[in-house]
């Protein structure tokens, strides 16, 4: 059975310019994209779309920050087979590849052609 996300990404970030440019070359490149300001609003998304292929995430918001979304994420049984990618400018933003799923993190500004190869692995 096919995974009912398969191409579809959860874009977590505060950011509205940066969250755009990146839904639209995800777009481009086939993928159905929600987005989330911050990690409280990506949390109930997760919770009323399909199961995303990959959640990209920044880690400094407002709110609910990233590093806060990944330890909730953690928690909750719900969240097995969830793949992050961490999109940051972050100096510490390899830190959250300790968390589960996190699969690695990409430093911002960053490699659009980096960014679909991470994407066209997961999704």
């Amino acid at each position: 059975m096919e995974h009912p996300g398969r191409h579809l990404v959860l874009l977590v970030d505060d950011d509205v310019d940066i969250r755009d440019a990146i839904a639209d070359v995800l777009q481009e490149a086939g993928r159905e994209v929600v987005t989330a300001a911050d990690g409280d609003e990506a949390l109930a998304k997760l919770a009323s779309v399909a199961r995303p292929c990959l959640i990209l995430l920044d880690l400094m918001m407002p709110h609910v920050d990233g590093w806060e979304f990944l330890r909730r994420l953690s928690e909750g049984a719900w969240a097995q087979d969830l793949w992050v990618l961490v999109i940051s400018a972050h100096g510490r933003a390899r830190e959250a590849e300790v968390y589960p799923g996190v699969l690695g993190t990409m430093q911002k500004p960053f490699d659009v052609s980096e960014l679909l190869t991470w994407v066209e692995a997961h999704c």
